[in-house]
């Protein structure tokens, strides 16, 4: 394994991201048919700030939940992707047609909405099939204590590949709080309106999935030397 420095948890977090499979579809949420958007209005969007269009989406304008779709649904699919790619792209639909569907005042930030979103549809599939009972057990049950099948690799880039297996051997919560924090560079609070935590809470709970997580990055790597983690 090639030795990283000190400061390069945070890159070694990034490459994991940007190397995980990639979905095969685009997520187009499912507003009705709505015609081009005219330019004007098109650059009108792409400066908009994201609590703007959700507005605007949630009072039926369909080319704003397009445009946060764009903005938005990538990151989503990636977030489902490594825990449960079969059902990827409908959970990410299912996510963005729940922000619409049951409008919600936001605390913090949309990402923040979303994402919190996102846990619960996790959630809700993993009940749906017997496997988890309560949100309570995110906090206990890894990913890889659901699966029953071995996983393919995701990488072939060894040090990499240890860090997505080390990653889904964490309980639930513990590997979104990391992901959060270090793929979507949220902040304390933003975290905390995901988790249900205080900002307090968020922080405590990403410094403990940061030390389970070099515990099980030196259980898989056998002794090999681990890079620090330290804040990005």
């Amino acid at each position: 394994m090639r030795r990283r420095g000190a400061n390069d948890f945070a890159s070694l977090l990034s490459d994991a991201e940007r190397l995980a499979p990639r979905p095969t579809a685009r997520f187009v949420p499912q507003l009705g048919t709505v015609g081009p958007t005219p330019p004007k209005l098109r650059t009108g969007m792409l400066e908009a700030s994201d609590e703007v269009l959700y507005t605007a989406w949630c009072q039926g304008d369909a080319s704003a939940g397009n445009e946060l779709a764009t903005r938005y649904g990538g990151q989503l699919a990636r977030f489902f992707g490594n825990k449960v790619p079969d059902v990827a792209e409908d959970l990410t639909q299912r996510t963005f047609l729940a922000c619409m569907t049951a409008p919600q005042e936001l605390r913090h930030s949309f990402r923040a909405l979303l994402f919190g979103i996102a846990r619960k549809q996790l959630l809700r599939h993993f009940e749906g099939r017997g496997m988890l009972r309560g949100e309570e057990m995110m906090s206990e049950i890894s990913i890889a204590d659901l699966r029953t099948t071995p996983t393919q690799r995701i990488a072939q880039d060894e040090e990499t590949d240890l860090l997505h297996r080390a990653l889904a051997a964490l309980p639930m919560d513990a590997q979104i709080a990391l992901e959060l924090r270090y793929w979507r560079k949220m902040s304390a609070e933003e975290i905390a309106e995901i988790l249900g935590l205080s900002a307090a809470g968020a922080r405590t709970r990403v410094h403990r999935a940061r030390a389970l997580l070099r515990e099980r990055l030196e259980a898989l790597g056998q002794g090999r030397p681990m890079p620090e983690m330290v804040e990005p």
